[in-house]
């Protein structure tokens, strides 16, 4: 009886999750669904007689689409990049952008990437302002947009878009119209513009090319609106480069745009180092040397001569003086009194002067140099050695290998003196100490400096250009397809 009853209730919770169940599915269907069926599919005609999908997702994604090339290029754009000239252009396709790691590849709506190379934006140099134009083509369509780029008070970097209330893209395959709405600059309202701007008729000063055209104006019933054709310059072939001539360093480059009617001369500068002359290249060492740096008078011994070395007293075991070493220069070259001369030797490293040892510096082996020495040369050095005996004594009234005692007389003090040594006399007694000098010797050698050249080439204009003028109804297929280009002025059709 209990499980009949229980089957027949049955189990009401079980019955509601599953029904439950059925309506989110249903519902989840529902919404995924219904939106194909009542979004209307926008579908226009190209001139061409194409049929091109305009439905709010695909406009959205295009418009995206150029508003991420427009902004990477209006980054890139700094002030060294922009066209310099009046006319000068510079254009990057979406493969260079991609390259330049400006954006990443753009997928339009059917997951399908943009034409890289036929997709590009373009950057025009006018009188005082620049036109960037931005064309996209998807696996549908072809479209671009027209933007205004300049200095303006309200810019926060280089270049930035002129404020405007709207950007149309202008069709050249489809012929629709996408507007997209310009993000505005806080505290900034939009710049008014000019209602029927004044066309320049100067080639120079306004050659907007035909595939630039200014965007036109909203057609008005009754108007007659202004076309304009400009021919391009027309220039000589350029000259051959000139051989290269030597030019001041301060000379500068000229790398003009071949578009530009103000580039008829072209210079480019070539550097190098070369020989410029020879200067007196110095080459020092320093060594130690016994010199005279002062005397004295001194009643001593007549039999002996007396020196004082690094201020230790010595008597010579002859009559030859110690002080004909300062007659000894480079030029001597033979034995003076009682110093030998030993001959010319080559040190690498300068020798050092002893007590009984003398050299004198003659001059440098250069034979192992090229043009100029990377290291120190070898230097030539003759030597004396002194024969006359030194010893060391403990003053000039004693002899050599004997003590004595005795006294001396001053001017205030008179005593006499007992020594071994003969008579006494007052002699002049030299005092030598070792110091540090520098020896020096001089080379010509060559002397280096950076030396320019020039080389130019130049043609002549033949023809400046001119740009022709034309009144005529509203979106006129003759001359636009012809080269001609809207001015944005108009006029009443009397």
């Amino acid at each position: 009886m209990y499980s009949e009853e229980y089957e027949q209730k049955g189990f009401p919770f079980r019955d509601f999750l599953l029904k439950l169940i059925l309506v989110v599915i249903f519902v989840f269907l529902l919404v995924w669904l219904l939106p194909k069926f009542i979004t209307p599919k926008i579908v226009t005609k190209t001139t061409k007689g194409e049929s091109v999908d305009l439905s709010p997702l695909t406009s959205q994604i295009f418009a995206d689409n150029l508003e991420k090339m427009k902004n990477a290029a209006i980054s890139y754009y700094t002030t060294e990049r922009l066209p310099k000239e009046v006319g000068d252009y510079d254009k990057m396709t979406l493969s260079d952008m991609i390259g330049k790691k400006l954006l990443v590849p753009l997928i339009d709506k059917n997951n399908k990437a943009c034409d890289v190379e036929k997709s590009y934006v373009k950057i025009t140099k006018l009188d005082e302002e620049y036109i960037l134009k931005v064309n996209l083509k998807d696996s549908e369509k072809e479209d671009y947009i027209l933007v205004h780029l300049g200095c303006y008070n309200y810019c926060d970097s280089d270049v930035c878009e002129k404020q405007s209330s709207d950007v149309a893209i202008k069709a050249s395959k489809p012929t629709s119209t996408v507007p997209i709405k310009e993000s505005k600059t806080p505290n900034n309202p939009p710049q008014k513009q000019p209602e029927n701007p004044t066309p320049s008729n100067d080639p120079e000063k306004k050659p907007t090319p035909s595939d630039d055209p200014v965007p036109p104006p909203p057609e008005e019933p009754g108007y007659l609106y202004e076309y304009q054709k400009t021919t391009g310059a027309e220039f000589s072939k350029w000259s051959a480069w000139s051989n290269w001539s030597k030019t001041s360093c301060d000379t500068k480059e000229i790398n003009c745009s071949d578009k530009s009617i103000n580039c008829l001369n072209k210079l480019q500068r070539f550097d190098r180092k070369e020989k410029i002359g020879t200067y007196d290249k110095k080459y020092a060492k320093t060594r130690s040397v016994v010199i005279q740096t002062g005397s004295y008078q001194q009643k001593s011994c007549s039999k002996y001569n007396y020196v004082i070395i690094n201020k230790t007293t010595y008597a010579t075991t002859t009559t030859t003086t110690y002080t004909t070493i300062n007659t000894i220069t480079k030029t001597t070259a033979h034995t003076v009194g009682g110093w030998k001369y030993n001959g010319r030797a080559e040190y690498k490293n300068p020798p050092r002067d002893t007590n009984d040892t003398h050299y004198v510096f003659v001059g440098a082996n250069y034979s192992y140099c090229n043009d100029t020495c990377t290291t120190f040369p070898n230097y030539y050095y003759d030597s004396y050695t002194y024969t006359g005996g030194l010893q060391q004594v403990s003053s000039t009234t004693s002899t050599p290998g004997e003590t004595s005692t005795h006294s001396s007389t001053s001017s205030s003090t008179s005593s006499s003196v007992t020594a071994s040594c003969g008579s006494y006399e007052t002699k002049t007694i030299p005092i030598y100490d070792t110091i540090n000098i520098t020896e020096a010797d001089y080379r010509k050698e060559p002397l280096y400096g950076t030396v320019c050249y020039q080389s130019t080439k130049n043609r002549k204009l033949l023809d400046a250009g001119k740009t022709v003028t034309k009144w005529s109804k509203y979106n006129d297929k003759d001359l636009l397809d012809n080269g001609w280009y809207y001015t944005g002025a108009k006029k009443l059709d009397k």
